[in-house]
């Protein structure tokens, strides 16, 4: 008797924890992609994308284009949460860039946005370009293939 509750207390706590760890993965990067999509008044992704355990639903639209040429820094694509956002189709490195991203949402959940400006400002009060030497940017760019973290870090501002 002990025993068959002791079990669905661990199950009850299994199913909570896994539930609260997709919730903290998905808040707020899909809620806000889910917003963007409608503020564009797209109704549905373009394509689901699957590489290293990462799964990532791709918007793939003119429309995206809205809400991309708004931000403080050109931008070819982004990644809010698991959708990756961008105004045509994306080549195969791109898409391997954004996955990384979807990766460290999946990874710290909330707090990838704040990390993610604290990285830029760190960059800037080294006195380095606060994207390229943007922790996360640079292991999206060795994610991707391209060019190195070391040599990304080491260039100075300006």
């Amino acid at each position: 008797m002990i025993f068959g509750r002791a079990a669905r207390v661990i199950d009850v706590w299994l199913c909570l924890t896994r539930a609260m760890r997709e919730a903290w993965r998905a808040f707020p990067g899909d809620l806000m992609a889910l917003l963007v999509m409608r503020a564009c008044d797209i109704r549905e992704p373009s394509r689901r994308v699957q590489a290293g355990g990462v799964s990532a639903l791709l918007v793939e639209d003119p429309r995206a284009a809205h809400y991309l040429d708004h931000q403080w820094i050109p931008v070819h694509a982004q990644t809010l949460g698991r959708y990756i956002f961008a105004r045509a189709e994306l080549s195969p490195e791109i898409v391997d860039h954004e996955l990384e991203h979807v990766r460290q949402w999946q990874r710290l959940g909330p707090l990838f946005l704040p990390a993610y400006v604290a990285s830029s400002g760190w960059a800037l009060l080294r006195r380095r370009h606060p994207y390229r030497a943007n922790r996360f940017e640079v292991a999206a760019r060795a994610r991707e293939g391209g060019v190195s973290p070391r040599e990304t870090v080491l260039r100075p501002v300006g």
